[in-house]
């Protein structure tokens, strides 16, 4: 078993590991400029009013072509209500106040846009599910930032949504990193860095799922092994996530603030070579 990647110097204050449930902590009104937002970009792909019902617009959509929902996952974080979203004053609060009580510098917070994402996870799209894993590896913020996690609709065991195990969180566990796969099958552009499967067991055993609103907001450290399943459906999944951290952590300005900033895991990797158990190569043919 790997030993934890960090060492916590107040491991009673450490965010890493931890997980907290803030019930209404974003704005109702912004919630709703959110969806309305998403139904316009999707009217726009259409060509007419998509009608008030999200699952129902983004169905309209795939019916006509699945890769039309590419274009409005784009647009959607181009637009001034995913940023207000992702800066919400009540969310930077929120965080800033955690960070400060684990000891860390809350003056300037690191929050690189490209870790600021939005998810539709469609009913039925198992391909689609987000397995076993850590933030940290995918993000590389300071050894102890936050993520921040906030549904547009309801979600819960209903939709697959998290699944976190707060318990066994106390490290940064080996991975294996693998290219994603498409519907067929077929491996896809771009990898992702799931925990290696012989720990899965332990994590089945001692997961919690998270049930959450619109207008909650799931805060947990970047350690906090967790994952977004299969959503079974009927209802889709939307989500808002992002990512914040210490400006000034000595560990990021030694390594002059490199995060993910580019596709793969090249950070990672090389500060971290003994938590990789595999990696599968890129077909060169």
């Amino acid at each position: 078993m790997a030993q934890p990647a960090f060492a916590p110097t107040n491991p009673a204050a450490d965010p890493g590991g931890t997980l907290d449930l803030v019930r209404n902590l974003l704005p109702q009104a912004l919630v709703v400029e959110v969806r309305a937002t998403l139904l316009d970009l999707i009217g726009a792909v259409l060509g007419h009013d998509p009608g008030t019902d999200l699952d129902t617009a983004v169905d309209a959509v795939v019916a006509r072509d699945r890769r039309l929902l590419s274009q409005v996952y784009d647009a959607m974080r181009e637009t001034l209500a995913f940023r207000r979203v992702v800066t919400a004053p009540e969310l930077v609060d929120a965080v800033a106040q955690r960070l400060e009580t684990a000891g860390l510098g809350t003056a300037r917070l690191h929050s690189p846009f490209q870790h600021a994402v939005f998810r539709m996870d469609l009913a039925g799209e198992g391909y689609r599910g987000f397995g076993w894993h850590q933030d940290y590896p995918y993000n590389m913020l300071c050894g102890r930032s936050l993520t921040a996690w906030t549904p547009l609709t309801d979600s819960g065991p209903h939709n697959g949504a998290i699944d976190a195990v707060p318990a066994l969180s106390d490290r940064v566990w080996p991975v294996e990193i693998r290219f994603k796969r498409n519907a067929d099958g077929s491996r896809g552009r771009t990898a992702d860095a799931f925990i290696a499967p012989r720990f899965h067991a332990a994590f089945e055993a001692a997961q919690v799922k998270l049930s959450l609103a619109p207008g909650d907001v799931a805060l947990f450290g970047n350690r906090v092994v967790h994952r977004s399943g299969h959503n079974p459906g009927p209802r889709h999944r939307y989500s808002i996530q992002v990512r914040f951290g210490d400006l000034l952590a000595p560990e990021v300005v030694a390594r002059a603030w490199a995060n993910r900033r580019v596709e793969g895991f090249h950070t990672f990797k090389a500060l971290h070579p003994d938590l990789i158990e595999f990696e599968e190569e890129h077909d060169h043919s």
